[in-house]
């Protein structure tokens, strides 16, 4: 793993290890809820002109995605992460405070992610999910997808939300963070 993925990795590891000394959600219901955080954005594709209008969009769209997606396939309550910033994602929060954020909006899983335009056919990212009681990591994806279009995001979005329906959290258990779910 190098570059944009290792950065995002070895934010989410030493978020997780200073975020361990903070106490647990306190959402105490049968459908569990989980934080939906901004997803970070990064064009590295070198291609011309100003499309940054676009990328927003077809961000917005994938968060849109995501979050209906894990409320109804997935069966959780979806709420957006705030954290008192305009963006609250791994590009404007360390993920220490994004995991305090999610805490404080008593969530049991925080959902972060990220996604790279490495040319104008290639997307990657990943996309993490963060147990709040536990401050572990439980489900991690590394994304690899082809497109600029609003199909492929949302074709990549489809992805994560089969996958994290799919997975089993409590599979994870102790040693290396989400083991069981990568």
């Amino acid at each position: 793993m190098t570059g944009f993925p290792r950065k995002l990795a070895t934010g989410l590891a030493a978020g997780l290890m200073a975020a361990s000394a903070m106490g647990p959600a306190a959402a105490n219901n049968d459908t569990p809820r989980i934080a939906l955080a901004n997803i970070y954005y990064l064009d590295t594709s070198g291609e011309p002109g100003d499309r940054t209008a676009e990328h927003a969009a077809r961000i917005a769209l994938f968060e849109s995605k995501l979050g209906e997606g894990l409320a109804d396939r997935a069966a959780y309550e979806v709420v957006a992460l705030t954290c008192g910033q305009p963006e609250c994602s791994v590009g404007s929060l360390s993920v220490e405070k994004a995991v305090e954020a999610a805490a404080a909006l008593e969530v049991d899983y925080l959902l972060l992610g990220a996604v790279q335009k490495v040319s104008t056919l290639v997307g990657m990212g990943r996309v993490d999910i963060i147990d709040i009681e536990d401050r572990r990591d439980v489900f991690s994806r590394v994304l690899s997808f082809r497109g600029d279009t609003d199909e492929a995001f949302v074709r990549v979005a489809d992805f994560v939300v089969t996958n994290v329906s799919q997975a089993d959290f409590d599979a994870a258990g102790p040693g290396p963070a989400g083991a069981a779910n990568r």
